[in-house]
C-alpha cells in the first residue's frame, strides 16, 4: 500500500492525471484493489451507480457494497484541481445522494484531496466530515493509515470503520463546539463571578453536550491565539506554552485520548524498546507467546494467523511464526495495553500529536503507562 501510495504521489507531482477519469480508473481504483475491493464486480464496485432508480436518474461517481442491500461507501470523483471553490457544491450533491439511499461514508477526492463524511450522523452535512488528507502534502505513512481505518473492505465488514469515524467526528465537533463558544467565553470574563477564560470555555461547551477538560481548554485557547486574559481579567493565569517547560499530557491508559496522528518518540514494553505503534503491540504478542500465552488468547487482542495469509495487510511478527493484521494507533494501544496486564508486565509509550486539524492535541506530547502491583 505504501509503495502504491508513493508512485501515486510521484504522478500527482508529475501532473499525469489530467482528466476525472485518470483519477477513477488509475488512481482512486487502484488504490480500492489495495483495500481489497473487487473492482471487477459491479455488485461490488458500481460504477455510476444510480442512487434512487424510480426518480432523476441521480448518479454517483462509485458506490461500495459489502452487503448487496445497501451501500456501504459512496466516492464522488473530481478532476485534481477541481474541488478548488466547489467544495460546499459537491458536499451539497453528495447529501442529496444520501438522502433516499444513505451509505455509511461519503467521499469527496480530486485524487489529491480527499475528505470522508460519516454520512449517517445527524446535522448539517459539511459538519459531518471526519477526515481529509492530501496525497501530495501529507506523510505517506499517516495517509496510509487512513486509507485501510476507514476504506479497507474488512475494516466496514468488522465495523472498526465505522467506531473511528465516530470517535473522529465526536472529536471534530468538540472542536467546532469550542470555537463557537469562545467569543462568549470572552465575554464572560467582564460578569461576576468574572471566571478565567479556560473555565468560562469549559462551562459554555459542557453547555452544548460536550465534555472538556480544563487543560482540553487551556490547549485550545492557545491555538486560537488567546495566550493570555484581556486587561479587565486579572484573575486569568497566564498561559505557559509547551516551550517554556509545560509538561508533557500524563494520560489515563484505560481512557485516553485519540491517539490518531500520534507518533512514538519513546516506548517500552517489558524493558524492550520499540520506535511505533506496530513494533509496540509486535512486541506485546512476542512477550506474551513466550510467557506461554497461547496463539487462540492472542486472537481475542489482534487477527493472527499462523499461516501467511494472501491479505497484504497482515505481516510476520519478527522471530515467530505467527501474522498480525495492521492496526491503527488506538487499537495498538489498547491491545498492548491488555496483553501487559495478561503477562504481568511494565508497558511505557511516550509520544507526540502530529500538527494536524484533526489531531486531539497538535504538537503536544503525551505519556501513557502501566505496570503491575509489585
Amino acid at each position: 500500500m505504501k509503495e502504491t501510495l508513493a508512485d501515486i504521489k510521484s504522478k500527482l507531482l508529475s501532473g499525469d492525471y489530467t482528466t476525472e477519469e485518470h483519477v477513477r480508473l488509475s488512481l482512486v481504483a487502484r488504490l480500492l484493489l489495495k483495500l481489497d475491493w473487487n473492482i471487477w464486480d459491479p455488485t461490488e464496485v458500481n460504477s455510476e451507480f444510480i442512487v434512487v432508480p424510480n426518480e432523476d436518474k441521480t448518479r454517483v461517481d462509485l458506490a461500495l457494497f459489502f452487503r448487496p442491500t445497501a451501500p456501504s461507501v459512496f466516492i464522488e470523483i473530481k478532476a485534481v484541481g477541481q474541488l478548488q471553490g466547489r467544495l460546499a457544491d459537491v458536499e451539497r450533491q453528495l447529501r442529496d445522494y444520501n438522502r433516499n439511499n444513505t451509505a455509511m461514508f461519503s467521499i469527496i477526492t480530486d485524487g489529491r484531496e480527499w475528505r470522508f463524511y460519516y454520512s449517517q450522523t445527524a446535522g448539517e452535512f459539511s459538519q459531518k466530515c471526519f477526515e481529509s488528507f492530501n496525497i501530495e502534502e501529507d506523510n505517506i505513512e499517516d495517509v496510509e493509515l487512513s486509507m485501510v481505518t476507514f476504506l479497507k473492505k474488512s475494516e466496514i465488514a468488522n465495523d472498526n470503520a465505522r467506531r473511528d469515524a465516530e470517535t473522529y467526528l465526536q472529536l471534530n465537533q468538540k472542536q467546532r463546539a469550542m470555537e463557537d463558544c469562545l467569543p462568549e467565553a470572552r465575554r464572560l470574563l467582564q460578569d461576576p463571578p468574572f471566571p478565567s477564560l479556560p473555565q468560562a470555555l469549559v462551562t459554555l461547551v459542557q453547555a452544548k453536550g460536550f465534555t472538556v477538560t480544563q487543560e482540553e481548554a487551556i490547549s485550545f485557547i492557545k491555538s486560537a491565539g488567546e495566550l493570555r486574559p484581556p486587561p479587565a481579567t486579572p484573575r486569568e493565569p497566564a498561559y505557559v506554552p509547551p516551550s517554556q517547560g509545560l509538561s508533557r499530557r500524563i494520560l489515563n491508559p484505560d481512557n485516553s485520548d485519540n491517539l490518531f496522528h500520534t507518533k512514538i518518540t519513546d516506548a517500552h514494553f517489558d524493558g524492550v524498546s520499540v520506535s511505533n505503534w506496530r513494533e509496540l503491540i509486535d512486541c506485546a504478542m512476542k512477550t506474551a507467546l513466550k510467557k506461554g500465552i497461547p496463539v487462540s488468547a492472542l486472537s481475542a487482542q489482534g487477527n493472527v494467523r499462523e499461516a501467511k495469509p494472501q491479505d497484504q495487510s497482515f505481516h510476520q511478527i519478527e522471530g515467530t511464526h505467527l501474522w498480525l493484521q495492521g492496526m491503527a494507533s488506538n487499537q495498538a494501544w489498547k491491545r498492548s495495553l491488555a496483553l501487559a496486564r495478561l503477562t504481568r508486565v511494565d508497558i511505557r509509550v511516550e509520544f507526540s500529536w502530529r500538527q494536524k486539524q484533526d489531531a486531539a492535541h497538535p504538537g503536544e506530547e503525551g505519556l501513557l503507562q502501566w505496570s503491575p502491583a509489585r
